[in-house]
């Protein structure tokens, strides 16, 4: 059993400050070893160990969650997950447009529903159905937020990122419906047109656009 090892079984049992500090001292290599593996991603290597450290002390402070017992394989985790973060944070996938962003969240409230309802994960037929949706109009919506969910953590490959194309005009409704999934498209879409151009007309007159996109 290696050093850390033995520091967070010890600590399992009673806190005690001065094993946690050796423990974040020795788990400093663990930082390091992250850091070069995400090298190349667009963040400086001071930028990544800040956010391993976090990861690290993460896991020194919540030893208790290590179910397997193996300390620097959960801190490995833990450390990585914070650098993936910082990483996504820094270089967010594009915005995805208002009626994609309505629709997203009717897709996970229906399927939140289904899972209760039926104690177990819905096909995509039982989803569509629910959202009045044909399944070829569900699955142009999955590509869709596939579309701008997606970012490589690879500075190189997110500039040659290929990203699902998608056709808006194949969200249909299933079933004829006083409101149908194409009126709330196009009239999303129209707020959109309209926020972007009262946004240019503010920057242009008052200066204040890019206050209002912060």
């Amino acid at each position: 059993m290696g050093r850390m090892q033995e520091l967070a079984a010890a600590l399992r049992h009673h806190d005690d400050p001065a094993l946690r500090a050796e423990l974040i001292r020795l788990g400093a290599t663990l930082v390091q070893e992250a850091a070069k593996e995400f090298a190349g991603c667009g963040l400086s290597r001071e930028e990544l160990e800040r956010a391993g450290h976090l990861g690290l002390l993460s896991a020194v402070y919540n030893v208790e969650l290590d179910r397997a017992g193996d300390f620097a394989t959960f801190a490995r985790n833990l450390i990585r997950g914070e650098i993936r973060s910082r990483i996504r944070e820094k270089f967010p996938p594009p915005r995805p447009p208002r009626w994609l962003r309505l629709l997203s969240q009717q897709i996970d409230r229906a399927h939140h529903e289904l899972v209760g309802e039926l104690g177990r994960p819905p096909t995509l037929s039982e989803l569509a159905q629910r959202l009045n949706l044909t399944d070829e109009g569900l699955k142009e919506a999955f590509k869709a937020r596939e579309a701008f969910l997606y970012t490589s953590l690879s500075q190189d490959q997110r500039a040659e990122d290929s990203r699902p194309e998608f056709y808006p005009e194949l969200i249909r409704d299933r079933r004829p419906s006083p409101f149908p999934w194409q009126a709330r498209i196009r009239l999303a879409q129209a707020l959109d047109r309209l926020s972007d151009l009262w946004s240019r007309l503010l920057e242009r007159t008052l200066g204040l656009g890019k206050e209002l996109k912060k």
